[in-house]
């Protein structure tokens, strides 16, 4: 309100006769000139030195006086005087001729606008009136009132915190030496330590560790809380608070589970996870630590793998039991204990390296893993695959566009993340395959592809294959190679990452899943808005050993001729180990293959963590995953290329492209962004301005081929990136004449 005051006696006055002297000897309010200067106002200040110089005061008066009324005769001009009326000269008269507002006693002026609009009498001392002065500056009569009233503090804590504490000495630059003061009065009284002097960063890392030791202690009442929050989640500030915790020490021998659940210290959750797997043996301490661990777990910017200890900590699988038929493991599985996997692997992902910490939490996976195994082995003589000849069934059922995914090694929880991210905005349908047996990579493509049993070593001979056997125009690209470019009803992407870093890399490529992952959501995503219906498949799963000791290894005595790999064993003759089992597989001159019934290795040549051709769930149950648009709620309006006829053989560079759209039905339909993408040789060549489509319309823009033969048009929704249409277009061989026949 001080600024409104200011100016309401300001209008009042220099509408009448264009010049006003305000008169502030003390230079008490020189803060409010800023406001007249952003009203656009023409300002004359006067020299305080010149105050005890009078021949200096009359000469820069004339000055002023002689420019406002020559120069600025025509214009309203102010001029702000600091120093008595009766030192003035040549602006003297203007007191009395023209207008004059008066600030010698400011404080005066002050109480007298509070008591007008209030009717509050101002009892408070005159320095810290005029501070609240300055704070008033923006702020509201009621405001002025909680204030008055002791019903607010003038400096609001959470207002001036995170700007201080994001940069310290600039935020106190910005202020007058009073506000500084007061704004400081109220940290150091947050912090219980007396006023004294400190430089701002001192006093900022004081009140940052004030923060966390409320936190660390589990003692931070509502209000601080609520400003690390806000802190915590700001684009603006949260870098800040990064600094601050890599500064702050904490002692090992802090109360790790006191701590607030919403902190923000990687060492506590370490502290806390290494307590709680030194006694993951003890039932009863887990459950009295379960009800921390589900808050923190909560806390969005907790570490996610307390998600995943949560998911080992409280796993039921008591609906096991119920599990009489091998369909019935295939979906407690789905449904369950991938979960469990997930879980694992995240934390393989984080913690490998420390045993202390991997090694309870994998004997308690592996005793729940035991008893899946178990119901699983059980049943094995019910197992049948059904990944023969899968992609020859799916392109010959197509009824429109179709990409499939065939991904190697795409571990059940891997697609199931995936779509778990997609369903929000896609149909997804879950199916399943068991895959055949070996599950490994040669063995199970030639399934995917071909089938009929049939085992083909190079990847181009499957496609070929396919091809034939399908009789369908089929392109083959890398997932990774995929552009809005790529015009095809039929697609088959291969995504060779997982399988290629994890035999590569073993145990190594777990922190790159995330990644892989991403790669998954982010091309089925462009499929979907490309138009296609969208499968995804993969060859096998895999198995992580972990932490793994020579003795979990398992010797692979056999009688005759054989081939060992790490999860597999290829024979000549028969073998009689019952804690085997037996596949009838020819194969390069050996009839058997064998899994053992179990999820650890064989002794065999090579490293060992990341495995798949053996016979367990993690390996046989993969995804067949289906992704669709789902129905839309409203129309857009539709817009297509109208002259895909004419672009067949262009004649020139230079060709026209046409835009036309259907007539807008509802308000969904008014309008539409659009935007055309042009690709030539497999990369994106240029990109047209955002163009906005009218309901029934047509619209016209030249392009050039830019040097290329061949280019493919994309047509996009700007703002969704949806492909709404796309055509190929041609340079024709024949020369243009210029209309010379």
């Amino acid at each position: 309100m001080t600024d409104k005051w200011f100016l309401e006696d300001i209008e009042q006055s220099i509408n009448k006769q264009n010049r006003l002297v305000i008169l502030d000897p003390k230079g008490r309010a020189d803060f409010l000139l800023k406001v007249l200067k952003e009203q656009d106002y023409l300002v004359f200040e006067t020299d305080v030195a010149f105050n005890k110089q009078e021949a200096k005061r009359v000469e820069e008066e004339l000055f002023l006086r002689y420019e406002a009324d020559g120069k600025y005769a025509a214009e309203k001009v102010i001029f702000y005087v600091q120093r008595e009326q009766n030192q003035l000269s040549f602006l003297y008269d203007y007191c009395f001729t023209h207008g004059c507002l008066d600030l010698t006693n400011m404080e005066t002026w002050l109480k007298e606008k509070i008591f007008k609009q209030t009717d509050l009498q101002v009892n408070i001392p005159t320095e810290k009136l005029l501070t609240y002065a300055k704070l008033g500056m923006g702020k509201g009569l009621a405001w002025w009132q909680k204030v008055l009233q002791d019903l607010e503090d003038a400096v609001v804590l959470k207002e001036e915190i995170l700007p201080f504490l994001h940069e310290p000495e600039a935020h106190f630059n910005n202020k007058e030496a009073d506000i500084r003061e007061l704004i400081a009065g109220k940290f150091f009284d947050l912090i219980g330590q007396p006023m004294m002097k400190k430089p701002p960063v001192i006093l900022a890392t004081a009140v940052a560790n004030f923060i966390f030791d409320k936190l660390l202690h589990n003692t931070i009442d509502a209000e601080l809380l609520s400003i690390y929050k806000k802190w915590l989640d700001s684009n603006t500030y949260s870098e800040s608070l990064q600094g601050y915790l890599q500064q702050y020490k904490i002692s090992p021998s802090v109360d790790c589970w006191n701590v607030h659940p919403e902190h923000s210290f990687q060492s506590v959750d370490v502290l806390q996870l290494q307590d709680l797997t030194a006694h993951f043996r003890d039932k009863a301490y887990l459950n009295k630590k379960l009800s921390a661990i589900k808050k923190r777990a909560k806390y969005r910017h907790a570490p996610t793998w307390w998600k995943d200890i949560l998911v080992l900590m409280t796993f039921n699988s008591k609906p096991l039991s119920k599990c009489d038929a091998l369909y019935k493991v295939v979906d407690y599985y789905t449904y369950h204990f991938h979960q469990v996997d997930r879980a694992i692997r995240n934390i393989y992902a984080t913690f490998l390296q420390d045993e202390n910490i991997v090694r309870p939490l994998q004997e308690h996976y592996e005793a729940l893993n035991r008893e899946l195994l178990t119901h699983w082995f059980d049943l094995a003589d019910e197992y049948e695959t059904n990944q023969q000849g899968k992609l020859v069934e799916l392109i010959q059922a197509a009824k429109r566009s179709i990409a499939i995914i065939v991904g190697d090694g795409v571990r059940y929880e891997i697609a199931d993340y995936v779509a778990t991210v997609l369903e929000k905005q896609y149909k997804v349908d879950k199916g399943i395959m068991l895959a055949d047996m070996p599950s490994e990579t040669e063995h199970n493509m030639s399934a995917l592809y071909v089938g009929n049993k049939e085992v083909i070593a190079v990847h181009k001979e499957r496609e070929k294959r396919l091809s034939e056997i399908t009789g369908k125009a089929i392109h083959y690209l890398n997932l990774e190679e995929l552009h809005q470019g790529v015009q095809s009803n039929c697609l088959v992407l291969t995504y060779k990452d997982i399988d290629s870093a994890g035999e590569k890399l073993q145990q190594g490529a777990i922190k790159l899943f995330g990644e892989f992952e991403k790669v998954l959501i982010e091309k089925i995503d462009l499929l979907l808005k490309m138009g296609y219906e969208v499968h995804l498949v993969t060859d096998h799963g895999f198995v992580l050993t972990g932490l793994l000791d020579e003795a979990d290894k398992i010797a692979p005595t056999t009688d005759g001729r054989k081939e060992v790999h790490e999860r597999f064993i290829r024979t000549v003759d028969k073998q009689n180990d019952k804690d085997w089992l037996c596949f009838d597989k020819n194969y390069d001159g050996f009839r058997y293959v064998y899994a053992a019934k179990s999820d650890k290795p064989f002794k065999s040549k090579g490293v060992y963590g990341f495995a798949h051709g053996g016979f367990t769930p993690q390996e046989i149950i993969i995804p067949h995953f289906v992704f669709n648009k789902k129905v839309a709620a409203t129309t857009n309006l539709a817009v297509s290329i109208a002259n895909k006829s004419d672009l067949k053989e262009v004649t020139g560079e230079l060709f026209g492209m046409k835009l036309s759209s259907t007539k807008g039905d509802d308000l969904f339909s008014a309008s539409r962004k659009v935007q055309i993408v042009f690709y030539a040789n497999n990369q994106e060549m240029n990109r047209s301005h955002i163009i906005t489509v009218e309901p029934n319309k047509t619209l016209s823009f030249d392009f050039s081929f830019s040097g290329n033969d061949e280019i493919t048009a994309v047509l996009l929704d700007a703002v969704t990136q949806e492909q709404l249409d796309s055509t190929i277009i041609k340079k024709s061989n024949a020369r243009d004449f210029g209309g010379l026949f």
